[in-house]
């Protein structure tokens, strides 16, 4: 490839990772924040560190900074009973705590301009507290800060305190919390994230960064990885899309959703092929000018496989789907999230929301999504229904309108928000 070509494929690519499509935000909203860790899981945080006027504000609230000395006061300068519990929990947000901010936070709301810099030109068209669209502007914070706040706590209790999480055989901590040795890890930790406070700290940046540590502790940065979304890999796909004549297929795309397997030495599950060739087939039929491949690094613990990178692999290898046609969705552990972060992929890459994609998969588990048991377990475990569904033209389709409340972030699955 000549120079002046390979500067092309830079300058294109480098305009599809910078800005809002890259960032996979809704239509019409652009995160003033860095895509991080932190800011997938808490981005709460991010945003009302980025709102004029806000850090200002925080800083001068003497009730706020008192509670930040308190909470600093309970972290134990040596040993500590019951341990090692007892050094995670001074990080915890208590019942009292929360209340506290809450009802601070309702204070600096009262001020217009800091209502409309957070929660009009922030928090509401960022779609990441959709659950609460419809309470107050000052309710919608309060409760946006509750749920913050529990999945902090959740975070430690986890991945500090070893207790179990929804799905513990693939998202538990990867320490023995019986082990002596943890003693001596959470007491480095609680020092550590002392030792790095920073003079424009806001009353949550303590926690905030305590939290981050144990995930990365736990090497469960899943929600860090592969950004921005719509760059890097799915660059050249996430440009074809602005190209597609949409009138020339019945779909938008296939959904495949991944199927991993409980073998180390297997890259992708045996229900898997099976989705990949119905994929395959009627893509080749002409049903949709895209596929989309969603699963995380899932099956078994700490795979290093990735569902959707392998996914993509074999669509190419073995079916000759060209690359241009397939973007991935590589952070979902559930079929709840494979079908709310594929409603996301859909709306921030730009495919047409007036017209619905199609998901591919064994009969079997066509049943199961389109039955009331999934949604039953959307609503249980994400808050909402990410899109509506219908029957396909087959018994291993079904038609998938997404809806803009799946940008909802959930902060209580930090692996995937």
């Amino acid at each position: 490839m000549r120079v002046s070509a390979v500067s092309a494929c830079l300058a294109v690519a480098l305009s599809l990772v910078s800005g809002t499509v890259a960032a996979q935000e809704p239509a019409g909203y652009e995160s003033p924040f860095a895509d991080t860790l932190t800011t997938r899981i808490f981005p709460l945080f991010a945003m009302i560190r980025a709102a004029p006027g806000w850090d200002q504000a925080l800083r001068g609230d003497s009730i706020l900074q008192k509670l930040s000395a308190d909470r600093g006061s309970r972290v134990p300068q040596g040993e500590c009973a019951p341990s090692p519990q007892c050094l995670a929990d001074a990080w915890i947000w208590t019942d009292a705590d929360i209340a506290l901010v809450q009802a601070r936070l309702r204070v600096v709301m009262a001020n217009q301009k800091h209502a409309e810099a957070l929660v009009t030109r922030q928090m509401r068209p960022s779609g990441r507290f959709a659950r609460y669209a419809a309470l107050s502007d000052a309710d919608l914070v309060a409760a946006a800060w509750a749920e913050t706040a529990a999945a902090v706590n959740s975070v430690i209790a986890v991945y500090a305190k070893g207790i179990p999480p929804r799905y513990p055989v693939i998202d538990s901590m990867i320490f023995n919390i019986a082990a002596p040795q943890i003693v001596e890890v959470l007491s480095a930790h609680d020092a550590a994230t002392a030792a790095q406070a920073k003079a424009d700290d806001l009353f949550f940046d303590p926690a905030s960064r305590y939290a981050t540590g144990l995930l990365q502790m736990n090497e469960r940065i899943d929600a860090g990885s592969y950004r921005p979304l719509l760059g890097g890999e799915n660059a050249e796909a996430t440009g074809a899309v602005a190209k597609t004549d949409w009138r020339a297929k019945p779909y938008t795309a296939l959904l495949v959703f991944g199927h991993g397997p409980e073998d180390a030495q297997s890259r992708t599950g045996v229900m898997g092929h099976i989705r990949l060739a119905l994929a395959a087939d009627l893509f080749a039929r002409g049903l949709a000018p895209f596929i989309i491949v969603s699963g995380g690094n899932v099956h078994p613990n700490r795979t290093p496989f990735n569902e959707a990178v392998e996914m993509k692999r074999l669509l190419i290898t073995q079916y000759g789907i060209p690359a241009d046609r397939i973007l991935m969705e590589p952070h979902a552990r559930h079929t709840t999230t494979n079908l709310r972060n594929c409603a996301r992929l859909l709306l921030a890459a730009g495919f047409p929301a007036d017209r619905a994609a199609l998901i591919v998969s064994d009969h079997r588990t066509i049943q199961y999504i389109g039955g009331d048991e999934l949604a039953q377990r959307n609503l249980r475990e994400m808050g909402v229904q990410p899109g509506r569904l219908a029957p396909g033209p087959d018994r291993f389709t079904l038609a998938f309108s997404p809806d803009p409340v799946a940008f909802h972030a959930e902060p209580a699955d930090p692996l995937d928000p």
